[in-house]
């Protein structure tokens, strides 16, 4: 396949494309009808990664930026993304904070809100509530002198009035008739204490009332004071609202909830930087925010306050080291920046920025960084982004914290030192000369890359998927296969074995039944004529004894044979569908897929009815019909004594003559049955192999199925990979 990484949209198009066509040359890579079933099962396997890849691919085909090198700031929860970022705004005069300020600008002088003013109108409100604090002292005081002078008359009235009424009660009555005439001292004394207390109470209500009135006069003036300071505060806090850092958080867990982007051009080079909302904050807000922007960034600077490596998750959560690793794992190039916390100007006085400890620390965090992003993972930086932002932002609500903590920091060192404290005019360069060198070239490389690294995610995922569960499954069910047919091998040769055993057997009884009835016989000392009739009696006496007793013996042995077999097919089966329900059990949980193995693992394997068959043709042999092939062997009876005259005059011999004719008459026949035994085994036992194969062979069936599965997600690697490779042989052309 080849790509031009010139035209945008052909290589997400061209990798559909492939993929399609991969999936239509496997489904239709075999003809043969009983692998079939497994052929659905792999398209279908990799159907749900087709999906999964249209998915990715779809998502980069809408966040790609192909136009503007993007760079995403990607970190911690409050790790100072925004600080940087508003720092590097005003540093780089990004346009929308260009216009922020002259915004601010032009609300501050409409508004009058000059330091000055502002000062101003803070020290008229204080100077009104001290006035007022005065005004309410002296009235406190007022009523306090008022109170004593009062309380003193008022105890010489109740003095006086008490010293007159104990004159009344011990005067006679001439005494009172002469009071009543001439008031006495107390009496007049008492008149002057009450005039005395009236002037007083007329004193102190007429000084009450003026300072009440200058009172007023002052809470006016407070109010009007107030009014104004209110007003104040709203065109501040309207102008904080265009002042600089507007975009930094305020500590609280995710401030940033949504990607800002902002847009640059520095010598000729156009840029934008994302700021990307924390990864360690409510991710279930954020995720589609944090996959959005680093598929669209071209590089991505990882920002952390802390100068360790990313920590690692456990089995239930994942750590920060693994989101980097989902996160930035497609990333062409990732620099990792310490941005050190400094609150107090000293601290950047103290030469270098980081101590011994933190460099050590920071190259424990390369390292650990470039474990988990190879060959595209950069290097750490080091920087103080709030010394850098407070030397920078001079368009502050007079008054705010900022506007404090700027002043703190320029009383001790100017701006232009802070930045090269701070290391910001280093940062500068490597974002301005480096970073965005070549940017057409690194934007096409960034892009194709995506691309490979989503292809090679579904080819470790199929990788797997082939190597951990349907790779092992094979070996398994490959090793159950090979013990069934060994064990059907065995069976059959064990009956086999077990035939010709039950057969010799009941013709030794045979044989030594016959012999010991005939030599019985013999000894009544019979002729030659009865030892015919006698042995011939005997032999189908025998016969017929053999006919009803081998049947019933042979069929004990090919009913234990069924057994057997059915034993070795049912277990072979059991554990079948164990296997492949673990199988289906790794797919739901790894992958969730569910794979719903139903191989027909019992199709042809109706054992009792194909061992029956065959079975039943041997069977055949041992009823009564199967023997009278006996028949020419006991007409053919062969009686030949020796010297028959000799015989008749001796019974010894004639005895003796008799036992060897039985025996090699005997002898014959067993020899026959032997043959007739073996040459029928023989017959009957090409069926049971063949039957014996079939089932072999349909037990290998559910090997030969997954075999095929694994065939097609290898090929599918293969041509996924050569989809990778091609891909990005076009990324590193586009360099």
């Amino acid at each position: 396949m080849t790509m031009d990484a010139t035209i945008p949209n052909q290589i997400y198009q061209n990798i559909v494309r492939e993929v399609d066509s991969l999936l239509t040359v496997l489904a239709s890579g075999t003809r043969d009808e009983s692998l079939t079933q497994a052929t659905a099962q792999a398209v279908k396997i990799l159907e749900k990664f087709r999906h999964e890849l249209d998915h990715d691919i779809a998502s980069l085909q809408n966040n790609a930026e192909w136009d503007e090198f993007t760079i995403a700031f990607y970190g911690e929860t409050n790790a100072g993304k925004s600080t940087l970022i508003e720092t590097l705004r005003i540093l780089l005069n990004e346009p929308t904070k260009q216009k922020q300020r002259q915004q601010f600008t032009a609300f501050r002088q409409q508004h009058s809100l000059a330091p000055e003013q502002i000062d101003a109108l803070h020290a008229t409100v204080q100077n009104c509530e001290a006035t007022l604090t005065r005004f309410n002292s002296a009235l406190v005081q007022l009523q306090e002198d008022f109170n004593q002078q009062n309380a003193a008359l008022q105890q010489q009235i109740q003095q006086l009035t008490d010293e007159l009424a104990a004159k009344r009660s011990s005067a006679s009555l001439w005494q009172r008739l002469i009071g009543l005439l001439i008031k006495s001292p107390e009496k007049i004394a008492i008149l002057q204490l009450k005039a005395q207390q009236a002037a007083a109470t007329a004193g102190h209500s007429q000084s009450t009332s003026a300072l009440l009135m200058q009172k007023a006069a002052a809470e006016q003036q407070h109010s009007a004071a107030l009014q104004q300071q209110s007003a104040l505060q709203e065109q501040l806090t309207a102008l904080s609202q265009l002042a600089d850092g507007q975009i930094i958080g305020d500590g609280r867990s995710d401030f940033t909830l949504d990607t800002q982007s902002y847009h640059f051009e520095s010598e000729g080079q156009r840029f934008a930087l994302l700021d990307v909302p924390g990864i360690e904050g409510k991710e279930e807000k954020v995720s589609t925010q944090i996959t959005n922007a680093v598929q669209k960034a071209h590089a991505v600077f990882y920002l952390t306050s802390k100068a360790t490596a990313p920590q690692k998750g456990d089995a239930q959560n994942s750590g920060t080291l693994e989101k980097i690793k989902a996160h930035l794992g497609a990333q062409t190039e990732v620099w990792a920046v310490y941005n050190k916390r400094i609150t107090n100007p000293m601290q950047l006085t103290r030469g270098s920025l980081v101590s011994d400890d933190e460099s050590e620390s920071l190259r424990d965090l390369d390292d650990k960084m470039r474990e988990q992003l190879g060959e595209h993972y950069r290097q750490s930086y080091t920087l103080s982004a709030q010394p850098a932002f407070l030397a920078l932002a001079d368009h502050l609500a007079p008054g705010s914290k900022l506007a404090q903590d700027r002043e703190k920091f320029l009383q001790k060192i100017p701006a232009a030192d802070i930045l090269l404290k701070s290391r910001l005019t280093d940062f500068h360069h490597l974002l301005t000369k480096e970073l965005v060198r070549d940017s057409k070239a690194k934007i096409a490389h960034s892009n194709l890359n995506k691309a490979v690294q989503s292809v090679n995610t579904i080819v470790r995922q199929v990788k797997e998927l082939q190597q951990k569960s349907f790779g092992q499954l094979q070996k398994d069910l490959d090793a159950g296969a090979e013990s069934a047919r060994y064990q059907l091998d065995n069976a059959l040769a064990g009956l086999r074995a077990r035939l010709a055993s039950c057969g010799e057997t009941a013709v030794d009884e045979f044989k030594s039944t016959v012999r010991s009835k005939i030599y019985r016989t013999i000894e009544d000392d019979i002729s030659n004529d009865r030892f015919k009739s006698e042995l011939r009696e005997q032999l189908e006496e025998g016969v017929a004894r053999l006919q009803t007793s081998l049947p019933e013996k042979m069929q004990r042995e090919t009913k234990y044979f069924q057994d057997e077999i059915a034993d070795v097919i049912r277990h072979h089966q059991q554990q079948t569908l164990e296997l492949m329900a673990a199988t289906d059990k790794f797919g739901t949980e790894r992958f969730n897929i569910n794979f719903d193995l139903k191989f027909k693992i019992d199709s042809g394997l109706k054992v009792g009815g194909l061992i029956g068959t065959a079975i039943g043709g041997a069977l055949m042999f041992w009823n009564p019909a199967g023997w009278l092939l006996l028949a020419p062997a006991l007409a053919s009876l062969v009686f030949s004594f020796a010297k028959a005259l000799w015989g008749a005059l001796n019974a010894k011999f004639k005895m003796s003559q008799q036992r060897k004719s039985a025996d090699e008459n005997l002898n014959r026949i067993a020899g026959n049955l032997r043959s007739s035994l073996y040459s029928s085994i023989d017959k009957i036992f090409p069926e049971l192999e063949n039957t014996i194969k079939q089932l072999q062979s349909d037990v290998q069936q559910p090997v030969e199925q997954v075999k095929h599965i694994n065939r097609m997600l290898l090929n599918a690697t293969k041509k996924l990979t050569t989809l990778s490779d091609n891909i990005e042989t076009e990324a590193r052309g586009a360099r």
